[in-house]
């Protein structure tokens, strides 16, 4: 750990065109707004002509609209300044208000060059395949191309503008503090030998349960179908959640722990983030597989299409990847006076723990992130349930209904423990309970939890459990 005793940079000054005499910045004014104001204006005009005309309701003139609605946001974020600058002394601009000019012209710049790739992609559509034109840009995939290029246009501009006030922001008097070190399982001294045995068996056993059911389904025609591909995605993203954490957790219960850089700590808190939220919307997205079949059985193989599963995986990915960042940003962005992290791995609310920093915007944050993260594709998942079940019980004979529930039982008992133990470790408040049971409650859904899938699958399933008798030569269970 080193001091800092740089100078805090509260606001920037742009130069401008202050080469030039008040004349010439004059004459730029002049020309610049009446550029700009022809510009918005002229934007204005093409998305309210697209809006109130009907026969400009087609894919072209709706990539066209967002183009202008996002030129116009463009300009916004940056023009006017320029334009007051031009008549004025230098005004100075606050850290803060540069930092969100910086983020909505990358996100816009960047969202205006994926839309004029869209908008390509659009042409060659028409032109080249103009008899499937209106199926394969339907409202619908239009829509999901607009959402795609605005998501990477934040994504990249999140990642900048972290990257960027990360090498340039000075703090100053603080202990700049350059690594962590995991306190682990200090109230388990004497047991750490047993701890590691325990962990390690399990986490093994987890790794094997896992490969065994994704190496199972690819081989296994019976088992391609979309329940089993989500769970086989749900089981490649638990092993990976298990790589993150558990490897230097077993370290340090053996005496092997180093300590930790604060790019080592993002790297882990990103991947931790990421796919614990991707597991949370897989299983949402197993849910609704379930909804569809039991509720609309006969057109099953319509709606759940090799390419809506792909999109729900994908969404599911997306969605974790934008959360770790927005997280990642919030949190090491802080100043950090510790490096003793009172857990065994880099989680969110033990590294805030650190900061010199008032921490309550980002404990509110991190509390809105973790219930939108945690309640809302629970929410979906018993929504889902409460429709299966209304379903299930109409069934007339008793075997239907058996059969059905079946088929529900092993996603249902992942899903109560998976979101029972999110909700607790994250819905709670900072003080309710003691490090121990912070840690015996993070020990269930890095180490327990994740077993928890394969064992299920395996054991109540008997699909796979016929495909693994099948993989074995043996008669499949009758």
């Amino acid at each position: 750990m080193s001091k800092s005793n740089s100078t805090a940079m509260t606001e920037f000054l742009f130069e401008g065109f202050s080469s030039f005499g008040w004349q010439y910045r004059l004459t730029f004014f002049v020309v610049f707004l009446t550029l700009y104001l022809l510009t918005f204006t002229g934007n204005i005009i093409i998305v309210t002509i697209i809006c109130l005309d009907h026969h400009l309701h087609t894919p072209m003139y709706f990539f066209l609209s967002m183009l202008s609605i996002s030129e116009n946001c463009y300009t916004v974020a940056i023009i006017p300044r320029m334009l007051s600058d031009l008549l004025s002394l230098h005004q100075p601009i606050s850290i803060q208000g540069c930092a969100t000019q910086l983020f909505f012209y990358l996100t816009f710049g960047i969202n205006n060059c994926f839309l004029l790739m869209i908008m390509g992609y659009d042409r060659y559509m028409a032109i080249c395949n103009p008899l499937r034109y209106s199926v394969i840009m339907s409202k619908e995939a239009c829509i999901q191309l607009v959402s795609g290029s605005l998501v990477i246009g934040l994504g990249i501009a999140t990642v900048q503008l972290t990257s960027t006030w990360n090498l340039s922001m000075k703090r100053e008097n603080h202990t700049a503090v350059s690594e962590f070190v995991f306190q682990g399982f200090p109230s388990f001294c004497e047991h750490k030998l047993t701890l590691f045995v325990v962990f390690l068996i399990l986490y093994l056993l987890t790794l094997a349960g896992n490969v065994i059911i994704v190496t199972i389904i690819s081989i296994d025609r019976h088992l391609h179908t979309p329940m089993y591909f989500f769970l086989s995605m749900l089981s490649m993203s638990e092993t990976m959640y298990t790589l993150v954490i558990v490897p230097r957790m077993l370290s340090s219960l053996i005496g092997l722990s180093q300590p930790i850089s604060l790019a080592g700590c993002a790297t882990q808190m990103f991947f931790f983030i990421t796919l614990a939220i991707n597991n949370c919307f897989l299983l949402t997205a197993m849910g609704y597989d379930r909804y569809v079949a039991i509720c609309n059985p006969l057109r099953y193989t319509v709606i759940m299409n090799k390419k809506v599963c792909a999109q729900l995986v994908w969404g599911t990915c997306s969605i974790g990847l934008l959360v770790a960042i927005i997280q990642i940003s919030s949190v090491f962005k802080l100043p950090f006076c510790d490096r003793k992290v009172a857990h065994y791995f880099c989680d969110i609310r033990p590294v805030m723990k650190l900061s010199c920093a008032d921490t309550n915007l980002h404990d509110i944050i991190n509390i809105i992130v973790s219930s939108l993260v945690i309640v809302v594709p629970m929410g979906l998942v018993f929504i889902s349930y409460i429709l299966i079940i209304s379903t299930i019980l109409k069934i007339a004979s008793a075997e239907g209904r058996k059969k059905a529930f079946a088929t529900c039982a092993s996603h249902l008992t992942v899903v109560i423990v998976h979101y029972g133990c999110a909700s607790i470790a994250y819905l709670k408040p900072n003080s309710e309970n003691t490090r121990d049971q912070d840690q015996l409650i993070s020990v269930t859904y890095t180490i327990f939890t994740p077993l928890l899938n394969p064992v299920v699958y395996t054991l109540r399933n008997k699909e796979v459990k016929d495909a693994l008798h099948r993989a074995f030569g043996k008669k499949p269970l009758a």
